[in-house]
């Protein structure tokens, strides 16, 4: 089954746990992982998908092994551990990172869809990000949305700048990636 097809059937079967409507495309994938250098300790990606935005953070130079995912969905983790055999691979929620992960991370990327979610919940990611993530670390953010993915009074809690990149035609939808950072 090819990565759209398991996409499409997530998406079908799970609409609560899927937001978008393909996967991620090599374009956005490339901006996700633009930061990601092989010389970083420990990067964790966030709501992996079928893998695209792995395969470019692989492509940066990272090796396989500083890498561990978190997806919830259960076919997705069984895409991932085939295509990626090296990488850490949890089947949990995001905000599950701070209890089994790594510390000190270099970098979070995240294709979790935060724009549609309550405060509650983009504060329980990204608060359980910051706290893995060495101070001034890049989280960064997909979003399809016209408006900043993460919100104002998640923004205010944790101190966090950002930058975005320009909107990237070449992805199902066009989307604009994010990169936040705490204040220091």
């Amino acid at each position: 089954m090819s990565d759209l097809s398991l996409f499409l059937s997530q998406f079908l079967r799970r609409p609560s746990e899927i937001r978008a409507i393909a996967p991620t495309g090599r374009a956005t994938a490339r901006e996700m992982a633009r930061l990601i250098t092989p010389d970083m300790e420990a990067v964790a990606e966030i709501g992996s998908g079928t893998g695209t935005i792995t395969q470019a953070i692989l492509g940066r130079g990272l090796p396989p092994e500083r890498l561990e995912l978190y997806e919830l969905n259960a076919a997705f983790c069984d895409r991932l551990r085939q295509r990626f055999p090296m990488v850490q691979i949890h089947n949990l929620p995001a905000q599950e990172m701070v209890n089994v992960g790594r510390r000190d991370l270099d970098a979070v990327i995240s294709g979790v869809p935060t724009l549609p979610m309550p405060d509650e919940l983009q504060t329980a990611i990204v608060g359980a990000a910051l706290s893995a993530m060495k101070p001034g670390a890049p989280f960064v953010q997909i979003t399809y949305g016209p408006v900043v993915p993460l919100s104002e009074a998640v923004r205010a809690r944790f101190g966090l700048s950002h930058e975005k990149s320009r909107r990237i035609w070449a992805n199902l939808p066009p989307a604009r990636v994010y990169v936040f950072r705490q204040k220091l």
